[in-house]
């Protein structure tokens, strides 16, 4: 039994020792968690050499064949996304000062349309430039950034980052193993029917439905020396979509390039 003593104590204090070290990776900062992602994704000085970025794939919605799309973006902060779908294209761009949604929504559907502009304001909704750019320097976007502990998603654990810039929030996703990028949520939206005429009844709250807007990323892949994300999943609703209220716009990116001149009219 004496021989036992003394091992085991030890193996209870090493237990002891262990435990704190594993708390301690649950509560990394804000900061810690953002500069394990550059690391992750290829390190600060491979990014910054990039200063414009052009991914081209395919987009599925409903139960249409894929349509061609494109997104480009350009530093510090410009971004564009294109899907050219069979009765139209979908154009969701960021010029640097003002979000551009196309085709303009009308009527119940304005709040969406809002939202997208809102998503594209955070320069998070895509993988481009601006991602970069908001999280290395977010001093200069006026932007504040706090650790929200970990979150499961689809099984793995992931850092939650709140991101605040005035009344604007997002919340940032980080994959606990890989520290890549995975998710970003916006919030909702709640929006009630069409009426086809104006009356005095109190509509139902049947009639109001909420949405919840997100991206996510996977199948990273490294394109010059940088890992970068080959899917995207992102929340669209009617009328964008036509066979259902909502559901997800399925992006396969094909390829990617870089430090290509854009033509400025992407941007408008």
């Amino acid at each position: 039994m004496k021989k036992l003593t003394a091992p085991l104590s030890l193996l209870i204090g090493a237990l002891c020792i262990a435990a704190p070290a594993a708390d301690d990776k649950d509560k990394l900062t804000a900061a810690q968690v953002i500069s394990k992602y550059i690391a992750a994704v290829g390190g600060p000085e491979a990014m910054a050499k990039i200063k414009s970025r052009v991914a081209i794939g395919t987009a599925r919605k409903d139960s249409e064949p894929g349509a061609p799309m494109a997104v480009m973006s350009e530093a510090p902060n410009r971004v564009s996304a294109i899907c050219q779908f069979q009765k139209f294209n979908w154009q969701l761009t960021y010029d640097g000062s003002k979000s551009i949604v196309r085709p303009m929504l009308a009527g119940a559907n304005v709040p969406v349309m809002h939202k997208y502009e809102d998503m594209l304001a955070t320069g998070t909704l895509f993988n481009d430039i601006s991602l970069f750019n908001v999280l290395s320097a977010p001093q200069e976007e006026g932007l504040k950034f706090e650790a929200k502990g970990i979150k499961k998603l689809k099984g793995r654990p992931a850092y939650t980052i709140e991101v605040k810039k005035g009344e604007r929030k997002a919340f940032l996703y980080f994959d606990a193993e890989s520290f890549m990028w995975v998710r970003t949520d916006y919030g909702s939206v709640s929006m009630t029917k069409d009426m086809r005429a104006y009356t005095n009844a109190v509509e139902s709250k049947d009639q109001e439905s909420t949405y919840d807007f997100y991206v996510e990323t996977s199948d990273f892949k490294q394109v010059d020396a940088v890992k970068l994300p080959f899917k995207f999943e992102i929340v669209a609703t009617a009328p964008i979509l036509t066979q259902r209220s909502v559901g997800t716009i399925v992006v396969t990116i094909s390829e990617y390039r870089h430090n290509i001149t854009i033509d400025p009219k992407m941007f408008q």
